[in-house]
């Protein structure tokens, strides 16, 4: 099996049957052989044709998003966005809130965006985040039973969570810090700035051990030093590409999020120009 057929596999264990058939238009004699064939299922969501009904914002939320899963809700924004980066010259970036610069790397940031393993770790990421989840951790001290509750975006509440595991379990405290801080990088940067002001980056340092170099400018470059480096810790799983690259990750996000999650003026808000 290629890396190809690997992908496409995952695609169809996260799709349901009301997820196929939106992707055929209603049509139900076609998704036993989006089942058969799952690679089908990139090709469908290459085409706006396919894509754009199920973002169409003309509809209430509520019926908007009512037959089908987060994944291809995301799946679609996702592959809409990194597919008009093909053949770009330049991409709008963010500088602040309403604020947007060209950066003259399209192709780069094309070849990593349609990479089919980079948009499945980007969907997934995004649907993971459909719902926050939260809760309680205890670890025995000299004083007793220490409760420490945590929140997977509150990341120095998170980064707490690794003194009370063993080592050999901390993998996953180590990959959701890095998808988390990704995520408020990409998705909400305007909420990372509020929130990890110095005395919450000390705690994050101080939790996870590491020294981060921007700890005292701006948000995006921290969050995205802290995901490179939470991902480098073993037993933690992402494509190489994004390891290397987590600010093309990031910015990936940060164009999905202003395309189709919180919409804003025409102009530099749009995906790609060239």
């Amino acid at each position: 099996m290629d890396g190809l057929d690997a992908v496409a596999l995952r695609y169809r264990e996260h799709l349901d049957d009301r997820d196929l058939l939106a992707l055929t238009g209603g049509r139900a004699d076609q998704v036993p052989a989006l089942r058969r064939q799952p690679t089908l299922l990139l090709d469908l969501l290459d085409r706006r044709a396919v894509t754009d009904p199920i973002l169409d914002d003309r509809h209430a939320d509520a019926e908007r998003f009512r037959y089908v899963s987060p994944f291809l809700v995301f799946a679609a924004a996702v592959h809409s966005v990194t597919g008009a980066l093909v053949g770009t010259a330049y991409v709008a970036d963010r500088t602040g809130p309403r604020s947007r610069v060209p950066v003259f790397d399209g192709p780069a940031l094309a070849a990593f965006a349609t990479d089919p393993r980079h948009r499945l770790f980007l969907i997934e990421l995004l649907t993971s985040y459909s719902r926050v989840a939260s809760g309680v951790a205890y670890r025995q001290t000299g004083r007793g039973v220490r409760r420490h509750r945590w929140d997977e975006l509150d990341l120095p509440r998170l980064a707490g969570v690794l003194e009370a595991l063993p080592a050999q379990q901390r993998a996953a405290v180590w990959r959701r810090l890095g998808d988390g801080a990704l995520f408020l990088a990409g998705v909400f940067p305007e909420h990372a700035e509020r929130a990890l002001g110095l005395v919450q980056v000390a705690r994050l340092q101080r939790a996870t051990g590491l020294r981060l170099r921007g700890w005292d400018g701006p948000v995006t470059p921290l969050l995205e030093e802290l995901a490179s480096r939470a991902y480098e810790h073993d037993g933690v799983s992402v494509p190489r590409g994004v390891l290397e690259a987590p600010a093309a990750a990031r910015r990936v996000l940060t164009l999905v999020a202003d395309r189709h999650l919180f919409p804003t003026a025409p102009g530099w808000a749009g995906a790609a120009s060239g």
